[in-house]
């Protein structure tokens, strides 16, 4: 349930969650027009639409794939309503109060927001993992300050946080772009009228230079950052911006005739609706395809100025629209929660019945927020309409519930207790559970061959058993296990392209050796600098956020494009590779990525022929930089869970959180990174029986977590396997 970058989460290319989400903006005002009309119920109404989108969106109604424009419905009728404020109250005064324009967005927005934050705050604790509960506590925390957008948006261009379950305060993030709209615009409106006359033709001038050139900020960086473009406020503008010209220009658009209104409410509506039916997440968003929700919004606002006897305009104006348009606010804040929080408790989708019947949940709840809540506090009900005051409470109540949040989530994570034990005494039991880590028998140098763990024909089962208590890393800082190579910034993210000279090791070794490929390869990080330490190696870490070493186009959903900036980076480091001189180059990737070949998206096991091709192009390229040692090793198995996650939740047995090997392994893949590697006469390293050593596979061998997530190899037990690795990498001869 989400959108693509937007954020669509990934795990390994693969699909983590169906989607991820791309929920509804939150609605500004009861409409009243720019000096045209007075009252708009049709808005109201409007605001049904919108939100009816979004619900048959979210609730996995067939047909509806595009229901997230709901949130460019939304932006437009925000920047309408709230300029039309803004230029009546200077029209009125010469003047905008910014204090008491604050306490008027403070006494709409905050009170239901915050109290659905709690809500959703205490649900969290109780329905999820303890783990999930510390993201939770961060994510109420930011949408309580209004900057979740800004939060989610660096998730979302995150590829180690991307594919994390989605949040249940994720829709929160169209609050925070209106509510930096609201920081910004009065002060800019205000600027702009400053001065005698044509106040309107100054204002109207500024709106349009900012909306478009917000458009064309919108419209570029949908192209290269979607995400970015996705959550940003400067890509948003423009969208209430074009509900600000509406507004600017509302006494001449309040000419046009009723027959003309009505065809362009009809057409607005049904613009709105097609762009929910055609619009999906494979579209790029919110570049130019934003032009049909919004463009339809402003039809409809348009059209109202001269509203006809029947038409779009009095359809919305009805009892039943009117309601929902009413609700839309709560409704929009709490069917998000009830939709994600009984999944992730249960851990599968909701059938389509439940999903129904928590929207009429929703429904309900909305109704009595918007009845206690909503309206007494929006009127000055309880906490008066005196500015400083309604200021100071929302400032506190704010502050309040982000630090309750932070506080809840730390402490709940806290509860799941820390690192101990002696970690030699610890390695040592690994090897006793993996079996000595003895040479391979008649290891070739430089010869083409498989090497690796020799499994047994018949490994054991699995044995259930309590996380133990000194378990590394603890469950509560497995979300920080991040390599050396990552902390130091040589792990490059999306957009680098160049990867820093890194030199881990012995500086000054005779040997150097090569980590290249994607994050798969930084989880070898910790093994392979021991190992550098051990032998007096110089070793060079060439790694990049989801991009392998094989010389294919790659295909990254969290930007929604071809990861062109793997491919340049790729060229550079066998450029760098060349440069060195290098006495061994080890390689490993991930296996779920996605390839672009011939205008088609491959996935899967479509992948596999062209990866393979394209492993074998790459090291070709190797070898002709000197022809140097090289090793490939398979990819990890991977996990059906989050393991930290999991056994965050289930602390009385491991099992619980285990996966069955034909989930965790493909034969498929391991069988052509042999073939590549047999091709170039390279050593191919299989590393499952390290990893899984018994069915089904573990998420703790003795005293270690194997992975911090669902793929990536915890930093303490990938440098418990050393030994393993040394033994099966090829000689490269005693040091010097």
């Amino acid at each position: 349930m989400a959108s693509p970058p937007r954020p669509s989460a990934t795990a390994g290319g693969q699909p983590f969650a169906a989607d991820l989400d791309r929920p509804a903006g939150s609605a500004a005002h009861h409409g009243h027009t720019p000096g045209v009309g007075g009252f708009r119920p049709d808005l109201e109404g409007l605001r049904a639409v919108a939100i009816l989108l979004v619900l048959a969106y979210h609730a996995g109604v067939p047909g509806f794939g595009g229901g997230f424009v709901g949130v460019d419905v939304f932006f437009v009728l925000s920047g309408f309503l709230i300029t039309g404020l803004l230029l009546r109250e200077v029209g009125r005064t010469g003047t905008i109060s910014l204090r008491a324009f604050y306490a008027r967005r403070a006494r709409r927005l905050l009170p239901a927001a915050l109290l659905v934050l709690l809500v959703t705050l205490v649900a969290a604790v109780v329905v999820l993992p303890p783990l999930q509960v510390g993201d939770v506590g961060g994510d109420v925390a930011a949408a309580a300050l209004y900057v979740s957008n800004l939060r989610f948006g660096l998730q979302a261009t995150d590829y180690l946080q991307s594919a994390q379950a989605p949040s249940p305060v994720l829709h929160y993030w169209s609050l925070g772009v209106e509510e930096q709209f609201y920081v910004f615009w009065p002060a800019i409106i205000l600027l702009a009228s400053r001065g005698a006359g044509r106040i309107r033709r100054r204002v109207g001038v500024t709106v349009i230079v900012i909306s478009v050139a917000s458009f064309l900020l919108a419209a570029w960086l949908t192209d290269i950052d979607e995400p970015w473009a996705f959550f940003s406020l400067p890509t948003r503008v423009w969208e209430l911006g074009l509900g600000a010209t509406l507004a600017v220009g509302a006494a001449r658009l309040g000419a046009i005739g009723p027959r003309l209104g009505m065809a362009l409410g009809w057409l607005g509506i049904g613009l709105i609706v097609l762009s929910g039916v055609v619009v999906g997440g494979d579209t790029p968003f919110p570049g130019t395809a934003a032009l049909l929700p919004t463009g339809g919004s402003a039809l409809v606002i348009i059209a109202g100025f001269r509203p006809a006897t029947s038409g779009a305009g009095r359809l919305l104006g009805t009892a039943l629209p009117r309601f929902i348009g009413r609700i839309s606010y709560s409704l929009y804040l709490w069917h998000w929660p009830l939709l994600v929080l009984p999944e992730a408790a249960i851990g599968h989708s909701l059938p389509w019945w439940i999903r129904g019947s928590m929207v009429l949940l929703a429904v309900a709840l909305a109704t009595l927020t918007q009845r206690w809540v909503e309206e007494p506090l929006r009127r000055g009900r309880i906490v008066g309409t005196l500015p400083r005051r309604n200021l100071a409470l929302a400032g506190t109540f704010s502050l309040v519930v982000a630090v309750a949040a932070v506080g809840m989530g730390t402490l709940t994570v806290a509860g799941l207790g820390g690192e101990s034990g002696n970690r030699a005494a610890e390695e040592a039991n690994l090897h006793s559970i993996l079996g000595a880590a003895s040479p391979i028998p008649g290891r070739p140098s430089g010869s083409g061959r498989s090497a690796g763990p020799i499994a047994s024909p018949s490994p054991p089962a699995t044995v259930d058993r309590p996380v133990p208590a000194d378990l590394q890393p603890s469950l509560g800082s497995a979300r920080d296990d991040f390599t050396l190579a990552g902390v130091q910034g040589c792990f490059l993210l999306t957009p680098a392209t160049v990867s820093p000279d890194c030199v881990y090791g012995d500086p000054n070794g005779s040997r150097t050796v090569v980590l290249f490929g994607d994050s798969h390869a930084l989880s070898w990080f910790p093994t392979i600098d021991r190992l550098a330490m051990a032998n007096g190696w110089r070793f060079v870490d060439l790694t990049k956020t989801a991009c392998g070493s094989a010389d294919v186009v790659q295909y990254l959903d969290i930007l929604d494009r071809a990861y062109t900036e793997c491919s340049q980076w790729r060229a550079n480091s066998l450029e760098r590779i060349a440069r060195e001189h290098a006495s061994l180059v080890i390689l490993a990737n991930s296996r779920g990525i996605a390839i672009i070949r011939d205008g088609r998206i491959l996935r899967g096991d479509d992948a596999l022929a062209p990866w393979q091709a394209g492993m074998e192009r790459t090291l070709s390229r190797i070898a002709a930089a000197g022809s140097p040692q090289v090793a490939i090793i398979g990819d990890t198995p991977l996990s059906a869970f989050d393991v930290p996650v999991c056994l965050s939740q289930h602390r009385d047995s491991i099992i619980a959180c285990a996966t069955a090997y034909a989930d965790a392994v493909s034969p498929a893949w391991l069988a052509a990174a042999s073939a590549a590697a047999s091709s170039a006469h390279a050593t191919f390293i299989d590393p499952t029986a390290w990893i899984c050593p018994s069915r089904p596979c573990p998420p703790v061998i003795g005293s270690f977590l194997v992975f911090r997530d669902r793929q990536h190899l915890t930093t303490p037990f990938a440098a418990g396997l050393a030994d393993y690795l040394g033994n099966a990498l090829p000689e490269l001869g005693p040091r010097p």
